[in-house]
C-alpha cells in the first residue's frame, strides 16, 4: 500500500474517533449530568481558544531554541 494513502487513512481514523468521542462526551454531559447544550459548547470554544494559543506558542517557543 502507498504509504500516503496509509497515512490518510490514519489520520481519518483519527478524526473520525475525536468526533465519535466528542459526540459521546456532550450526550453524556447534556443527558446524564444536566449541563446545558449551551454551556457545553461555551467549555469547549474557550477550551479550544486556550489549546490554540498554547499551540502556537509551544511552537514559536520550540523555533527560537
Amino acid at each position: 500500500m502507498d504509504p500516503t494513502k496509509l497515512r490518510m487513512r490514519y489520520l481519518l481514523g483519527i478524526f473520525l474517533a475525536a468526533v465519535m468521542t466528542a459526540a459521546v462526551l456532550r450526550h453524556v454531559l447534556h443527558t446524564q449530568v444536566g449541563i446545558a447544550r449551551e454551556d457545553i459548547r461555551t467549555g469547549v470554544l474557550i477550551a479550544a481558544a486556550v489549546a490554540i494559543f498554547l499551540f502556537i506558542a509551544f511552537f514559536r517557543w520550540s523555533r527560537r531554541q
